[in-house]
């Protein structure tokens, strides 16, 4: 089918859905309704003015937003001329209701602080022109929050394109095709956003916020490349598993003890601990999948910004029902503000590009008593390891700096956390600091 043939059966479609898109009778279409919450949950992270709903249908999303911030603007756009005449009877001030293809978005570049599309995305025959025109309309720093369908198995999603869907044309449906999280993450790339979670919720639900951030895409692209580059050495350097690994660890690091750190860190989580945990990075998991093989009752979500270190997590934790892998960035975290009763980071802040964000974020989603446990490198305590950070490990892209030395951490974390162990191995500091 063509471009135009299945913009042609949406239209048709949704012609006759409108009257009855938003009452008890809708059949399927009930079914987006369960997506708004978790839209506007995602929204009131950060503050905003201006919002286009791509695929606004009779604007029952736009409703609910000017219904909570009537001083908002919003803007909607849909190709079904229907949908927009019912959601124009609604009369809402401040919102404006635009006939349209979201593929070719009919707006001034910079025009808006977020972009939504829920339960649409899989009718665009040309998701990637979507993605450009989105990147195009958002401002710096703007988001793109996407819900639409998926499935997990690439064998699924496959039967979904080419047998499930090409059916569902002969009943007058103009659904293009379902997307994994490869998927996105491409379109993302190719249009200039940076993906900053992707999410599998519910059955098939996709949840997927993405953001126009120039600089960030080119350092987190530079720092996933050089960890991929490292992916068969990496684990053996942090457990000293070889005998070049002890050397350069003797050589390098003052013989810091990584093993030990780890089960010196580890040991600030009990056995029998029920609550929610929050692994960021989580890396390729070498240290931490024993202890979790222990953790059965615990709820705990492994995050990291690298897909190739995700796979290789997901391959030592596949065996473990109760946890979640999440792709994603720690400065902009996908959960709510005191989700986690634990956050563990490992070896990770003296990656993250930004810091600042990274340890704000770590706190927001930390509950008040809750336990941040982490461990990276620090400036100051070594000559011959700054030497190596700065020339080499900073120019490879596994290191980022600016590095905090051992006292302007401790500073920064004594203003919002009671330190219960606080110590440095070499130019490794390790740390338990529970939120105030």
């Amino acid at each position: 089918m063509t471009s135009t043939e299945y913009k042609d059966l949406s239209v048709r479609e949704f012609t006759k859905a409108a009257e009855i898109y938003e009452s008890d009778n809708a059949g399927v279409y009930n079914m987006c309704r369960k997506d708004y919450p978790e839209v506007l949950a995602e929204l009131e992270k950060e503050p905003f003015n201006d919002l286009l709903d791509c695929g606004c249908g009779t604007g029952s999303m736009l409703t609910l937003l000017h219904e909570k911030y009537p001083e908002k603007h919003y803007t909607g756009i849909d190709l079904t001329p229907k949908m927009i005449e019912v959601a124009k009877r609604k009369n809402m001030k401040g919102v404006e209701l635009v006939v349209g293809d979201c593929e070719k978005l009919p707006f001034e570049e910079n025009s808006f602080d977020v972009v939504i599309c829920c339960e649409s995305f899989h009718h665009y025959p040309d998701p990637q022109e979507f993605f450009n025109s989105v990147y195009r309309v958002l401002r710096p720093d703007g988001r793109l929050i996407l819900r639409d369908m998926t499935m997990s198995s690439s064998a699924v999603r496959w039967f979904c394109n080419h047998i499930e869907m090409p059916l569902a044309h002969l009943a007058g449906k103009g659904d293009v095709r379902i997307y994994g999280r490869d998927d996105i993450k491409e379109l993302c790339d190719n249009a200039g956003l940076y993906m900053e979670s992707f999410e599998k919720r519910d059955f098939c639900r996709l949840h997927c916020v993405a953001r126009k951030r120039k600089n960030a895409v080119k350092r987190y692209n530079n720092i996933e490349r050089s960890y991929k580059r490292s992916r068969n050495i990496y684990d053996d350097v942090l457990t000293q598993n070889k005998w070049w690994s002890k050397l350069y660890i003797r050589l390098f690091w003052s013989g810091a003890d990584d093993n030990m750190i780890a089960e010196r860190l580890l040991s600030h989580i009990p056995d029998d601990f029920s609550g929610k945990l929050l692994d960021v990075p989580v890396g390729t998991a070498v240290f931490t999948h024993k202890k979790y093989d222990v953790l059965k009752n615990a709820d705990i979500t492994c995050l990291d910004y690298s897909e190739d270190m995700l796979e290789q997590a997901c391959e030592r934790l596949k065996a473990q029902k109760n946890i979640t892998l999440v792709q994603g960035d720690v400065g902009k975290l996908p959960y709510e503000k005191g989700t986690f009763d634990v956050v563990l980071s490992m070896n990770g802040f003296h990656a993250f590009p930004d810091k600042k964000a990274a340890f704000c974020e770590t706190f927001r989603v930390l509950k008040k008593g809750g336990k941040f446990i982490a461990c990276f490198y620090v400036k100051g305590r070594s000559r011959v390891t700054d030497c190596l950070v700065r020339n080499l490990l900073v120019k490879k892209g596994w290191f980022t700096p600016p590095f905090d030395t051992v006292q302007t951490l401790k500073k920064r974390l004594e203003k919002v956390y009671d330190l219960e162990e606080f110590k440095a191995e070499g130019s490794i500091v390790y740390f338990c600091a529970v939120k105030k």
